[in-house]
């Protein structure tokens, strides 16, 4: 029999968990359809093979073409509950379990990652709410962070995942999706793996049997996705992207920076102060520092964050959503970064830290959510004109004005739409099979860039 208590905790936890999936879908259910959603109107694997060679070698692409049948209910069943894998898989990453629903001591920290999983990584509106971003990012990301939860979980009991021959197959397969994650984190993911194996080796730690045929999946996806002509395509594009990338190295690091700075500022410059902060704890206590998990994780993190966002300077002019990956990091490395104070200096800083955001989410929610509802009426007008103006004749052009959409409250949380009548209408043309017009379309020059 359950106490009131315990039942009243049960209760408390099913309405905040409710309650985020209801944002999540309410989001969502607002972001209207875009152009990359009319790449593939129909339900084929053919739409996929020619996305693989010509756009996008990621395995978000194949999600993409499966959950693209039942736009838009499907994905919005699905995409509140990845969000809320995503909570659980960096919850899980941190503390090596999950909450504890019969108490709320864990409320603090499920708080903090709920909110900053939205508002504090980078363009919330095109890697959650919008449809080929969510499969390419945030599905992507809960991939990512639970094979970061289990790979730490194993470091410290290496049967817990039981090894057998279903387990060593599913591994080898799941190697290959991971392997196809995003352009930045597959290849941290196979770095992770090989730091995973040389620490083993010089520690002395069981490595569990279904681990390399997972090493060996993540080295084939990885083969596999940067085989793709896709990148070679897209590169050169255009006389600007071939332009840079012909330039020295060192000069499209210089490029990146300003890149940088947004992605840094989409936590809040979190990450730079964490690594001033990591600095001062090794200071302060090195040698408790460096024999604390905590803190060990906090330099890990703090460090594939980086890199994550720091190796597009490779691949100039990528989108700011890009670094998506590396920001579900730096919320990592914060929750690390508590633990640490905690353990050392007897100091609970989550509990401020997610008070301190959600008084922040309060401040902004407002000219967050006015952009959304704006772009959501406006789509309902388009939607209505190109209805009426389909059963007209067929040589007759519709015309659909381009989406204005009011700023956010800041860079990050402003939503950068992808419009289909934002430029040469080839996607909504090809979608609808008729003519459209916008009134701002680009001239011949502009159409070259």
């Amino acid at each position: 029999m359950l106490s009131k208590k315990t039942l009243a905790s049960y209760l408390f936890w099913g309405l905040l968990t409710g309650l985020y999936l209801a944002f999540i879908w309410f989001f969502t259910y607002l972001y209207p359809i875009s152009e990359d959603e009319m790449l593939c109107p129909v339900h084929n694997l053919e739409c996929y093979f020619w996305a693989f060679i010509t756009v996008c070698a990621r395995i978000g692409g194949l999600i993409n073409i499966i959950l693209i049948q039942g736009y838009k209910w499907l994905f919005l069943i699905l995409n509140p509950l990845a969000q809320l894998a995503l909570v659980y898989s960096i919850f899980y990453l941190v503390y090596l379990r999950m909450p504890n629903f019969k108490k709320l001591e864990d409320l603090p920290a499920f708080l903090f990652i709920a909110l900053a999983s939205v508002f504090l990584v980078t363009q919330p509106d095109q890697t959650i709410f919008w449809f080929a971003g969510s499969v390419n990012y945030l599905m992507l990301g809960v991939m990512f962070m639970a094979f970061c939860a289990v790979l730490r979980k194993t470091w410290h009991e290496p049967d817990f995942i039981p090894s057998n021959s279903f387990t060593r197959i599913a591994a080898f397969f799941a190697g290959i999706i991971l392997g196809m994650n995003n352009e930045n984190s597959a290849p941290m993911i196979f770095c992770l793996c090989g730091l995973y194996t040389l620490a083993a080796f010089i520690l002395k730690k069981k490595i569990p049997n279904w681990f390399p045929h997972l090493f060996a999946g993540v080295a084939a996806g990885l083969a596999l996705m940067f085989s793709s002509p896709a990148y070679h395509y897209r590169n050169n594009l255009n006389f600007i992207t071939k332009a840079l990338n012909q330039r020295p190295l060192f000069d499209r690091a210089m490029h990146h920076l300003a890149n940088m700075d947004l992605f840094m500022a989409s936590s809040l410059y979190a990450l730079p102060v964490l690594c001033l902060a990591a600095v001062l704890c090794a200071i302060d206590k090195f040698k408790r520092a460096i024999k604390n998990e905590a803190f060990l994780m906090l330099v890990l993190s703090c460090f594939v964050s980086f890199v994550l966002a720091m190796v597009f300077f490779l691949l100039p002019i990528r989108p700011h959503r890009a670094c998506y990956s590396a920001s579900l990091f730096t919320i990592a490395a914060i929750l690390f970064f508590a633990n640490y104070i905690k353990d050392e200096y007897k100091f609970n800083l989550t509990p401020y830290f997610a008070a301190a955001l959600t008084l922040y989410v309060a401040f902004i929610i407002v000219p967050f959510s006015k952009p959304y509802f704006s772009l959501y009426r406006q789509s309902l007008q388009r939607k209505a004109v190109i209805e009426k103006m389909l059963t007209t004749p067929d040589n007759t052009c519709i015309y659909a004005p381009v989406y204005d959409i009011p700023k956010g409250p800041t860079t990050n949380l402003t939503i950068d739409f992808m419009d289909e009548m934002g430029r040469r209408h080839y996607y909504i043309e090809q979608y609808y099979k008729r003519k459209f017009a916008s009134g701002r379309e680009p001239g011949k020059n502009e159409e070259r860039m």
